[in-house]
């Protein structure tokens, strides 16, 4: 076979070898196939990997979405919603009530009186919890029965100890950053009622009264209400350790210019027109010059992130305008 040679300006002929012609010409084809099937499998392995790291972060995020708390404290509640992990609670106990949302959850039981079985139907991955003894039977249990279990200290009532439970439930639900965000929230609202009390040359004398079960006691030392009464800026005159039954002539004699009653004692008394009944109550400056604070009994359990609204409203309550 002939074929002219289109280069040159004076024409000639090459001869060309049809079989060499046909070899080489498939041999290129089937270099131009395997170059495109080895950019086809990259191609593909690279849609693998991409499937793979995908699938992978899916799993992760389905896994940190699939969390599972239970919490027993109504300050510890309070911090997880705060720490924006509210909706991964699916039980709480009878104390926590705020916020509203923890009012649709399953209960498990009170504070201090666990039902282990409440709180393993719920099939918790975790269960944050105080560490008081009266429930540390019931939460070796649970961490027997396979769940994770984190449990931080009550007392004493401080807000130092408040932060640090901020920081360790942050990092136990990975958000050490929303943690501090929240601290940093909580000293700046209290720095301003430190720079009001520090003005006041002279204490309001304070007592707290509780009505439980049909008995009237009065908070001392190592309490969360007497921290609450310092960082408001107020004297507790109750110097007894935790909690005691009051006499009459005790409440006369000590004549608190403020007196805080709860929520629920006032329930128990029958309503605020009632508070006349408590034995020595009408002798006192408190009630004379209607110094009378109600508060949440929430606050008396243990201090949480609304510390500052509770101390903003004690402090109204001592230095009124």
């Amino acid at each position: 076979m002939f074929f002219k040679n289109s280069i040159q300006s004076t024409p000639y002929f090459v001869k060309v070898d049809i079989d060499n012609f046909f070899h080489y010409s498939v041999l290129s084809d089937l270099k131009l196939w395997s170059m495109t099937q080895v950019i086809n499998k990259n191609f593909i392995n690279k849609i693998w990997l991409f499937l793979l790291l995908f699938s992978l972060n899916s799993l992760i995020n389905l896994s940190y979405a699939n969390e599972r708390i239970v919490v027993a404290g109504d300050a510890l509640t309070e911090i997880v919603f705060d720490l924006g992990a509210g909706e991964d609670i699916v039980g709480v106990d009878g104390s926590s009530r705020y916020p509203k949302q923890v009012n649709q959850l399953p209960q498990i039981g009170n504070v201090k009186l666990l039902n282990i079985e409440a709180v393993l139907s719920l099939t918790p991955s975790l269960v944050i919890s105080f560490d008081d003894a009266e429930i540390a039977n019931v939460l070796k249990k649970i961490s027997q029965a396979k769940v994770e279990v984190l449990t931080l200290k009550r007392v004493p009532s401080t807000v130092e100890l408040l932060y640090e439970n901020i920081n360790k439930i942050a990092a136990k639900l990975d958000r050490a950053k929303e943690g501090q965000k929240l601290i940093k929230r909580i000293q700046n609202d209290l720095s301003l009622i430190q720079n009001r009390t520090a003005t006041r040359r002279q204490k309001t004398k304070v007592l707290c009264l509780m009505n439980m079960e049909g008995n009237i006691f009065i908070a001392g030392k190592n309490t969360a209400i007497d921290a609450l009464i310092t960082i408001a800026g107020g004297e507790n005159l109750a110097t007894h350790n935790s909690v005691r039954t009051y006499t009459s002539e005790s409440l006369i004699a000590m004549n608190p210019e403020v007196i805080i009653l709860t929520n629920h004692s006032i329930e128990e008394l029958g309503g605020f027109d009632k508070i006349n009944t408590i034995p020595g109550i009408t002798e006192t400056d408190a009630y004379k010059n209607h110094g009378i604070v109600i508060i949440d009994d929430s606050y008396l359990f243990a201090i949480g992130p609304r510390v500052v609204e509770v101390v903003f409203k004690l402090f109204n309550g001592f230095y009124p305008e």
